[in-house]
């Protein structure tokens, strides 16, 4: 009988042994999962948050319209530089002929005059084409607007750049399909 006894307390242990070393098995392999699956958490969460921040390709894709590289080729051979596809629109540039004109000298014999060349910025085609059919009425506000100025409004940087507002201003007034956006003086000179 003390070995029947001896041999069941054996089976016994050995069954808790091996249930024991089971449980701890399967813990481990739960911890093992439970860990595995918060790193595919954390990964997931990372590559989602990683792809939602636009890099600069799609901010060009995006605005430009265009998602392949054999349209941005197409583009470029327009003319276009690779640069206006980054947000600015650039306009179309028209450069007026160049203006020598006299300025208001009250009270003074001597008369004072500009020699100016003017550029406009317009933002598309069908404004450049109104501007150049309207040239005599540009050239001719302008001319009124330089006709009405002081030798010393023009003197500095802030009387030019009042002027300039003034000429877009007084063009866009009578504009109907675009508008003026920059006014550029190219050369600028006051007689003395």
């Amino acid at each position: 009988m003390a070995d029947e006894g001896k041999e069941q307390q054996g089976a016994e242990s050995e069954e808790v042994e091996s249930s024991g070393g089971g449980k701890v098995l399967v813990i481990l392999t739960a911890l093992n999962l439970v860990v595995t699956l918060g790193i595919v958490g954390v990964l997931f969460y990372s590559f989602q948050k990683e792809s939602a921040t636009p890099e600069i390709s799609d901010i060009q894709e995006g605005e430009s319209g265009h998602s392949s590289g054999a349209e941005e080729h197409a583009d470029n051979e327009k003319g276009e530089p690779k640069g206006t596809q980054t947000g600015h629109k650039f306009g179309k540039m028209i450069q007026l002929e160049q203006f020598t004109v006299n300025l208001a000298t009250i009270g003074s014999s001597a008369p004072k005059y500009a020699r100016v060349k003017i550029s406009l910025e317009v933002p598309a085609d069908d404004a450049e084409i109104e501007v150049t059919q309207k040239m005599p009425q540009v050239r001719n506000t302008i001319i009124d607007l330089f006709n009405s100025k002081r030798p010393s409004d023009l003197a500095n940087a802030e009387g030019r750049n009042f002027l300039k507002d003034e000429i877009k201003n007084s063009i866009n007034s009578f504009l109907v399909t675009g508008k003026v956006t920059g006014v550029f003086f190219t050369n600028f000179a006051l007689s003395s």
